[in-house]
């Protein structure tokens, strides 16, 4: 240390990480107790070493730039060729990590409010100055023993004037896993500051109800859930938060960027006002909204929620190191190679697909290598509810029968009724007075699931909770049911067979749940928490054939497990990837009348036709937002009559109707 700190005397140290080791030191010019962040490069491979550096430097000038209270503050960068560290003012408290481990329940509004109001300055102030954070968590917020709040470490923050495109290249995912915005799963190089309100979204969640809103039983599935899942209402999981500042959480939480709030200040100004309802007034309103544009000429880069085949395949096979909390010396989090992605998720003994003419790049319809017709073929849209004709937010459920179509939109937490021509008809209305339903009379708050009876009766299960709502045929609460074998989180997909039998894909459990429907009893549960045959990681589409065959999709092992009536195992097929017969996220199935079996490949944007045994057959689709293109589509259903498929393309907010031609 000789020759380099000479203006310093180190002291101890205070915590180190993959990039850099801070101490905590003394200046001997002055007397004051500062902090001094050295460039480590012991572990990097050399032919990194300028990377890393060209990184650091740029780090240093970021931190110089951004004079805040709320912000830590650089004071000064060794300016010595060869020396890579700076000084920084020492912080005398403890991080928000720390109290949130020692406390033994959760904040409530009124403790939790100085803190966000401080964060969302400092946040608002770097994005003023074209800088994003992409690494907010508990770590990286410093609570002082005055009562200040510094926000720290923006080792890996983008100031568009300093970086150079090949430190952050496609496929490397920056910040921690947990708090990592969907974007910056797919493509870290391309995120603006809404990545931020997603991660602060994440730390008021936890701060509020003491959990994650997105977390698995391993890496692989946590990214399925941050990518695809939505989260449990805060106020399911504290009493104490009103409905309405849960919305607000929630809205920054959106899985796609331009449905979260615009700034920072536009977050902290909804949490305050819905707070003040409860809490009387919290002081300190945030100043006049000033949007990222105002401050900036570089406008906010419009994610796509579903960037491109390959780079949605290196995010879902991101993170197989470990997911551990990164201290304030955090650095990059690698994402291995795609050749290695969740191969232990995947079957070896699931059946190939037989003939198959691999898909294109761009999402070609290979169908049989005929080309006198083609099966699906585009027939209209529906993007409209209510009167008004309303557009829809998120349509992420649909169900058909009898000719009575039912689209549910998770963003408004309501579903619509329509006729078999697609117009509509009602929107299914909660009882809040009925005293004996447990959901505030079939309240949604994240529907996930519809199905329809014979009688015309609807069914909706909630991945927020374990309760199933049912609405008579004019879209009335009736009653609702609890799968009394859940657990944490919610229902995702439902479905019935013919003898009146409801299954429900329950994901904390790994496995389907039957009930009896008229009277909602539990019945008996089919498969288990597991990899292998039979069982599920996160289920998730269902369906029943004409023998009563049940038909699970599972997005936590890319593949599709049927059972017979009995709930016995009979076969799986599928794997992970994008070739033919493969999939890349399974979101929902449906089966015509011939049991060919219809999946939705939600992150490959297609659905992919298969024969009852599970031989491929076709594919159609590909990413866009074409007539016959999707982006993200949730689920599908079929009218076997008319030979029409329904398919919810949650992306591209509208349900798509396909007429089917199959000889």
């Amino acid at each position: 240390m000789v020759g380099k700190y000479d203006n310093f005397k180190i002291l101890s140290e205070l915590g180190r990480g993959g990039m850099g080791i801070v101490y905590k030191a003394q200046d001997k010019r002055s007397g004051n107790i500062i902090a001094i962040k050295q460039l480590l490069l012991e572990s990097v491979d050399p032919q990194k070493h300028d990377e890393f550096k060209d990184r650091f430097i740029r780090e240093s000038k970021t931190a110089l730039r951004l004079n805040h209270e709320n912000i830590v503050k650089v004071l000064e960068v060794s300016q010595n060729p060869g020396d890579f560290f700076y000084v920084m003012e020492f912080l005398d408290g403890r991080s928000l990590r720390d109290d949130l481990l020692k406390r033994s329940k959760p904040y409530s509004i009124d403790s939790y409010w100085p803190i966000l109001r401080q964060v969302t300055e400092g946040l608002s102030f770097a994005h003023a100055m074209n800088v994003v954070h992409r690494d907010v968590k508990p770590d990286n917020i410093f609570l002082l023993r005055d009562g200040t709040v510094k926000i720290t470490d923006f080792g890996i923050a983008r100031a568009a004037d300093f970086e150079s495109t090949h430190l952050t290249k496609t496929g490397v995912m920056l910040g921690t896993l947990a708090y990592v915005s969907p974007e910056q799963l797919q493509n870290a190089k391309n995120v603006d500051h809404r990545a931020d309100i997603f991660s602060l979204g994440v730390v008021t969640y936890e701060a509020l109800s003491g959990k994650l809103p997105f977390t698995g039983e391993g890496i692989a599935q946590t990214i399925v859930k941050i990518m695809s899942s939505e989260e449990i209402p805060l106020d399911k999981l504290n009493p104490s938060i009103p409905e309405d500042l849960a919305a607000v959480v929630s809205k920054a939480l959106r899985k796609k960027p331009k449905d979260r709030y615009r700034a920072t200040k536009e977050f902290l100004r909804d949490f305050q006002i819905c707070a003040e309802k409860i809490c009387g007034s919290l002081g300190s309103s945030p100043d006049d909204l000033n949007t990222w544009e105002e401050h900036t000429s570089e406008k906010p880069i419009d994610i796509k929620d579903f960037d491109s085949h390959d780079t949605r395949q290196k995010a879902i096979a991101a993170e197989r190191a470990k997911a551990e909390a990164v201290t304030s010396c955090s650095d990059l989090v690698a994402v291995p190679s795609v050749s290695n992605s969740l191969n232990s998720l995947n079957s070896s003994n699931s059946p190939k697909p037989q003939d198959a003419t691999e898909v294109s790049q761009g999402g070609g319809v290979p169908f049989f290598n005929l080309i006198d017709y083609t099966p699906i073929t585009w027939l209209k849209t529906i993007s409209h509810f209510g009167e008004n004709r309303s557009t829809f937010e998120e349509p992420n459920a649909v169900a058909y029968r009898s000719g009575r179509l039912v689209i549910s939109d998770a963003a408004r937490r309501e579903a619509y009724a329509y006729n078999n021509d697609g117009r509509y008809v009602l929107s299914l209305k909660a009882d809040p007075n009925n005293q004996q339903s447990k959901t505030n009379g079939g309240r949604l708050s994240k529907p996930s699931g519809l199905v329809i009876d014979e009688r015309g009766r609807i069914y909706v299960c909630d991945s927020s909770d374990h309760f199933i709502r049912v609405f008579n045929a004019q879209g009335n609460f009736l009653k609702d049911f609890k799968n009394i074998q859940g657990k944490e989180g919610g229902l995702q997909g439902i479905a019935l067979d013919t003898t009146g039998l409801l299954y429900a894909s329950d994901q904390n459990n790994g496995c389907l749940q039957v009930f009896q429907s008229d009277m909602g009893l539990w019945v008996r549960t089919i498969g288990s928490k597991g990899r292998d045959q039979g069982q599920f990681q996160l289920p998730a589409g269902l369906t029943c054939d004409k023998q009563n065959r049940i038909i699970a999709s599972d997005y936590g092992t890319s593949r599709i497990s049927i059972f017979n009536k009995s709930g016995m195992f009979i076969r799986s097929f599928g794997e992970k990837g994008k070739s033919s017969g493969m999939f890349n996220l399974p979101k929902a199935v449906a089966v015509d009348r011939m049991d060919r079996i219809f999946v939705l490949d939600s992150l490959n944007h297609r659905i992919q036709v298969f024969g009852s045994s599970g031989n491929w057959l076709c594919t159609f689709g590909s990413l866009g937002k074409e007539k016959d293109q999707f982006c993200g589509p949730s689920d599908l259903c079929i009218d076997n009559q008319n030979n029409l498929l329904f398919v919810a393309d949650k992306g591209n907010k509208r349900i798509q109707v396909l007429e089917l031609n199959f000889k």
